[in-house]
């Protein structure tokens, strides 16, 4: 693909200082005008109201967000070089962050953060768990299926389309291996512990990564400590804690399927299984603050609940809700640790969410550190968003 055969697209003056500023995203309010006949999810050229070149980048026809940005070097030539390049600079990287000799498997691509939006590819042990999040994901996938058999070597490729493509892109992709075979569960290590995974039937591409550093720390301090570990998933935080000592450890979360994971994962590295709670967290808490127990470290990490900018006040509601029913539960001085994965609330909003719920719970919080997503997903300076993983540790009293 040629360049000067792109079709453009004209930004309005005075809403091009972001994309000049290298932020990718830009909404369709920004947009002055467009050639006749884009495809929607082809690479289109974007200039300014002064018909200068912006970028290149990745056309959503249906999408509030019209335009993903890739590369602001006008003599990049697209194609399947620029997903090699890629995912090249993104392993070389990796592979400098993550100690191989006790993790085997990570986020390798992380969108717009490296360069190439709408895909998320993580590595499972020599398998890639990929996931398609725009209408240009989906167009370019034999170029990113080349990219990958190339410069990965992957044993399989399994295709998972985000929950938002066939809704906000209108573009319906099937889940699917597109490369080798994919078996139902793989067995990846993570802090030296075993873990069984599944690309097929598990969350996002199979499991979550961006707590890995997290989990770690998590650990350090559970040594002889009573843990509540609440939305555990498949024990990720739950495991770390037992490795490392804790004495006792309650792992509560909604899904059936997900205990039972957490159950084998515990299993494999032959460490007792904790208790184990199907139900919801925040009835859990509520119906659990009548009784005399109290845990001396409670773990929250709940999934997104601010899933569009008009649901972040009902959210943080909900953040704060939450957090005081979890420091309801605390030992004196006991450690506790939240999070939030809504990348539209704020870290300081989220903060300020917990500081209220400790005010209502009646307990001093006092934050001792702050906690982000592992370095496998990295954060763009110029797109905020990229940012998501928002986490705080502190002392309860």
């Amino acid at each position: 693909m040629v360049n000067r055969r792109m079709k453009t697209v004209t930004l309005k003056k005075l809403k091009d200082k972001l994309a000049k500023n290298k932020n990718p995203w830009i909404f369709s309010g920004a947009i002055h005008s467009a050639d006749k006949g884009i495809i929607n999810g082809e690479t289109v050229k974007v200039l300014d109201s002064e018909k200068r070149f912006i970028a290149y980048g990745f056309y959503s026809e249906f999408s509030a967000i019209t335009l993903r940005l890739f590369s602001w070097n006008e003599d990049e030539t697209f194609g399947a070089g620029v997903f090699k390049q890629r995912l090249t600079s993104a392993l070389a990287a990796r592979k400098r962050l993550i100690n191989s000799e006790n993790t085997d498997s990570y986020r390798l691509l992380y969108g717009e953060a490296d360069g190439l939006p709408g895909y998320i590819a993580d590595i499972y042990s020599g398998h890639v768990g990929l996931q398609v999040n725009t209408a240009s994901a989906v167009y370019y996938l034999p170029m990113m299926k080349e990219a990958l058999t190339e410069i990965i070597s992957p044993l399989s490729i399994y295709v998972r389309p985000a929950d938002e493509l066939a809704k906000k892109e209108m573009i319906r992709y099937p889940e699917q291996c597109i490369y080798g075979n994919t078996p139902e569960s793989i067995i990846i290590k993570e802090n030296g512990l075993k873990i069984s995974a599944s690309l097929i039937s598990g969350q996002k591409t199979g499991y979550y990564f961006d707590q890995r550093e997290n989990r770690r720390i998590a650990a350090a301090y559970a040594r002889g400590q009573d843990v509540l570990d609440c939305f555990c998933y498949t024990g990720g935080f739950s495991l770390n804690a037992s490795a490392n000592g804790a004495k006792s450890i309650t792992s509560v979360d909604s899904s059936a399927d997900a205990l039972s994971n957490l159950k084998e994962n515990f299993a494999l590295n032959g460490l007792e299984a904790p208790d184990t709670v199907k139900a919801d967290i925040f009835e859990y808490l509520r119906e659990r603050n009548a009784d005399s127990q109290k845990h001396d470290i409670i773990i929250l990490d709940p999934p997104k609940l601010a899933k569009s900018q008009s649901s972040v006040e009902q959210a943080l509601r909900a953040y704060k809700d939450l957090n005081m029913l979890g420091m309801k539960k605390m030992k004196n001085n006991g450690i506790f640790i939240s999070f939030s994965c809504s990348g539209r609330v704020s870290r300081e909003d989220f903060i300020k969410s917990v500081a209220w719920a400790a005010k209502d719970a009646g307990r001093t919080l006092r934050i001792t550190g702050f906690l982000s997503q592992s370095c496998d997903h990295p954060i763009n300076p110029f797109f905020p968003e990229s940012e998501y993983l928002k986490g705080i540790v502190g002392i309860v009293e």
